[in-house]
């Protein structure tokens, strides 16, 4: 069956795009494994801590981050999406400080100490957690991964100002 270009949606009855990739969180329906994905997701941000969320494509990944994200109240967070983590170790850092506000330092030992300043200085007086979702993270390499963990540790691995959600699909 043929429509004209742009009458397929007229025809079957559609006032937009089924499944289109800027679904509210509100349109999806939350299935019980839905439930439970947004669940452990906003554990791992409570938590300020370090969480991966895997699965096959189509999963559901994205959408579930979306609805723990959309859940959150967006005055006590600070959301850092960071969409290709091929940026390298530095790139990591330079991506979170220009996020938050600040123009990067240049030598990787300041931006280092800056990105830590400014985690800190999120969660302590501006009383906001950050949190860092990485898209793709089965491309981080081995530093890329230790500065991240690295970030998630202070006060001898007390305390986290982020929360970390690596994000990728299996196979």
């Amino acid at each position: 069956m043929t429509t004209p270009t742009g009458g397929w949606k007229r025809y079957w009855g559609f006032s937009r795009t089924p499944f289109a990739k800027n679904l509210s969180p509100s349109e999806i329906v939350a299935h019980p494994g839905h439930k439970e994905a947004v669940a452990r997701i906003r554990f791992v941000i409570d938590e300020g801590a370090i969480g991966l969320v895997t699965g096959e494509v189509g999963a559901g990944k994205t959408v579930a981050i979306r609805a723990a994200v959309d859940s959150l109240d967006q005055a006590g967070h600070t959301i850092i999406y960071l969409s290709n983590p091929l940026i390298g170790a530095r790139g990591i850092h330079h991506h979170l400080v220009t996020a938050l506000g600040t123009i990067p330092r240049f030598h990787r030992p300041a931006l280092i100490a800056q990105t830590t300043e400014l985690l800190a200085r999120e969660r302590d007086e501006r009383d906001k957690q950050t949190v860092l979702i990485v898209d793709e993270a089965h491309l981080c390499d081995p530093d890329q991964l230790e500065q991240l963990r690295l970030l998630t540790s202070l006060d001898m691995d007390a305390d986290s100002p982020l929360a970390l959600l690596l994000w990728f699909a299996s196979e």
